[in-house]
């Protein structure tokens, strides 16, 4: 079995804060006119980028302080076309959000970009009900860069083939900002941050079930006061971390609790994971609280099928902690894990067959013997005895950090070939990790 070495004596930290709701922050103060005000803003790669891409049609940005942020807006109406092409470097959401928002603001026309990595994923997936919604945007092999002419909307039904925020973001913003109304309906309910930050500014929705809803003109904007609580997507890897402990436990402040992103809860503790939630609270319409992550025995258990859509992103790092547990670790229903900054299912494979770890693939999944009990249980011998093995990133941060918390709490061997893709995401990361090695 692997080792287990690290320990702990009650560790306290934060996590930076949530992107996907810093993505929105953006967002929802240019569609508001006026001076809004930001505190926990995640000063990564991938917000910033958003934030940069819209003080190009007019937003003003200033800031206070660390993830503090006063972002003035001219209001919907009064935004420009940008003179460059919007480079929103390696964010997905960045880019997918944005595209809506800026195919309902008639008369706007714009580029939209990224790097390598965003050129390649698909775009496909908003590009085809955005135009079905009257809009004018595409993109070579509907991928980026994207061409986009804002236009004035139709009222749009859509029922999504995929549980996806992203597309569903996406149309929402654009029946904002062109104040015409969307009928969305999905199969299983996928994170809803911009229907609390729609709510959270006085609009309404009117939901026909948990995962249908419509929404209708007038839409109220008013510049307001953002709370972005930390990310559990980055405190999901110090509370498997945690869950690794030799011994001691981790307690991760401020943590953002949203019902669509705690499948990472569910399933570590599901596997037998002791996760203790503290000082419980709202803030701005948004569940928030203290995890602790106790050190734990962790065993099989089946990671639902309803709990993908709220933990797709902590798939890679439930796999290290699927790598401790008896009788070893499945997961299926994921192929959206091959449309992220890296095929993900594949990373995941390469790396852990790398490391001498038997992995069954699938098309929308992989399966892990109980380590010990793998037919190459020989080679994982060899491997522990003091083999160093690279780990192949595939320009992939959340690939990149998984694999650093399984070095951190066995001790073995493990080299990254590039870590700089961390930044994207989590700024700061390899410090704090740094700091339960001492």
């Amino acid at each position: 079995m692997i080792p287990r070495i690290l320990k702990s004596s009650g560790r306290e930290i934060t996590v930076p804060g949530d992107k996907s709701l810093s993505h929105r922050s953006v967002l929802f103060s240019v569609l508001s006119k006026g001076a809004s005000h930001v505190s926990g803003f995640l000063e990564a790669e991938d917000p910033l980028n958003t934030m940069k891409a819209f003080t190009q049609l007019g937003l003003k940005v200033e800031k206070i302080s660390k993830g503090e942020y006063v972002f003035t807006s001219p209001g919907k109406h009064a935004l420009q076309s940008p003179k460059d092409v919007l480079d929103f470097g390696n964010a997905g959401t960045g880019i997918r959000l944005s595209a809506g928002l800026l195919c309902g603001l008639q008369g706007i026309k714009a580029t939209l970009t990224g790097d390598h990595s965003l050129q390649k994923r698909p775009m496909s997936r908003i590009i085809k009900p955005l135009n079905s919604m009257g809009a004018s945007i595409s993109g070579k092999d509907d991928k980026a860069p994207l061409e986009i002419i804002g236009k004035k909307l139709s009222d749009f039904h859509y029922k999504s083939p995929i549980a996806s925020a992203q597309v569903k973001s996406c149309l929402m913003l654009a029946a904002m900002a062109s104040e015409t109304s969307l009928e969305y309906e999905e199969d299983i309910l996928s994170r809803d941050h911009t229907e609390n930050m729609f709510r959270f500014l006085g609009n309404k929705l009117n939901f026909i079930s948990p995962t249908h809803f419509k929404m209708e003109p007038p839409y109220i904007f008013e510049a307001k006061e953002f709370k972005v609580p930390g990310d559990i997507s980055s405190a999901a890897f110090f509370l498997v971390l945690g869950v690794l402990l030799k011994e001691g436990s981790v307690l991760v402040k401020n943590v953002g609790l949203n019902p669509s992103r705690i499948g990472i809860l569910h399933a570590l503790e599901a596997m037998g994971a002791k996760i203790i939630v503290h000082n419980q609270r709202i803030e701005c319409g948004e569940p928030v609280g203290d995890l602790e992550a106790v050190s734990s025995n962790l065993r099989f258990s089946e990671i639902k099928e309803e709990w993908i859509p709220s933990l797709i992103d902590e798939i890679p790092i439930l796999t290290i902690a699927g790598l401790f547990a008896k009788g070893g670790f499945i997961i299926r229903h994921a192929e959206e894990l091959r449309a992220k900054e890296s095929d993900r299912i594949s990373a995941m494979v390469e790396n852990l067959r790398n490391l001498g770890i038997t992995v069954h693939e699938y098309p929308d999944g992989y399966e892990i013997p109980e380590i010990g009990s793998s037919v190459n249980s020989s080679e994982l011998s060899s491997w522990l005895s003091g083999n160093s093995v690279n780990i192949f990133t595939k320009m992939d941060h959340r690939i990149a950090m998984s694999f650093m918390i399984l070095k951190a709490v066995s001790g073995l061997e493990i080299h990254p070939d590039e870590t700089s893709w961390i930044e994207t995401s989590f700024p700061g990361f390899e410090s704090l990790l740094e700091g339960f090695m001492q």
